[in-house]
């Protein structure tokens, strides 16, 4: 069988393969959600931000998806965002590497503990081609929490490239992944969206 050297190289069969994991669409994963609206400063560091060329991944990470986790943050301080963090699991299974983002729901963590809840990918083209990496590393997610006595069943994550943003869940052996978009120029449906999978875990 093969393994993937890391995350990074996770395709959906791969996930099947390896992991038992099989994908499913969802239609509108997270409805009902509430539209949050964003703050000034938010509002104003994307306006800003947007203007500066992004040529690749982690520009958007830096200038669009870290600002958006930050704002999520200051309204949800036990959920914070760890950023380019190794996260290595299961090297057998490849289960390894850097993740963009993960949330952990310790409030007074600052370094990588459980429990880890979701995921953030940011990619710089078709999110499409990234739901193997973020579904591997929802799944590590799981792996990792109960190797330290947090057994949580359900993982979320979501594969951005900045501007459009599209929600996976992983409940059992399914990953779910939503068939709703979301977009950062509808700002507040968006952090609604963020807050709903926060709300799974208060």
């Amino acid at each position: 069988m093969h393994i993937p050297k890391s995350y990074r190289y996770y395709k959906l069969p791969d996930l099947a393969a390896i992991c038992n994991i099989r994908q499913q669409e969802a239609k509108n994963l997270l409805a009902p959600l509430i539209n949050l609206q964003p703050s000034d400063w938010l509002s104003m560091t994307l306006e800003i931000n947007m203007s500066i060329p992004m040529q690749n991944e982690k520009a958007k990470s830096e200038l669009i998806v870290m600002p958006v986790l930050a704002e999520m943050w200051t309204k949800n301080q036990n959920f914070k965002p760890l950023s380019g963090l190794s996260f290595n699991v299961d090297s057998a299974k490849g289960l390894k590497g850097r993740c963009d983002f993960l949330i952990s729901a310790n409030p007074d963590v600052f370094d990588l503990d459980i429990p880890v809840v979701c995921v953030f990918e940011a990619k710089d083209d078709k999110i499409e081609s990234w739901y193997g990496q973020c579904g591997a590393e929802m799944y590590a997610a799981r792996l990792f929490n109960a190797q330290k006595g947090n057994d949580i069943h359900t993982i979320h994550g979501a594969v951005t490239n900045g501007f459009t943003w599209q929600f996976l869940k992983l409940e059992g052996q399914t990953l779910f992944i939503d068939s709703q978009r979301y977009a950062i120029a509808n700002l507040p449906q968006l952090l609604g969206a963020i807050q709903k999978v926060y709300d799974f875990y208060k």
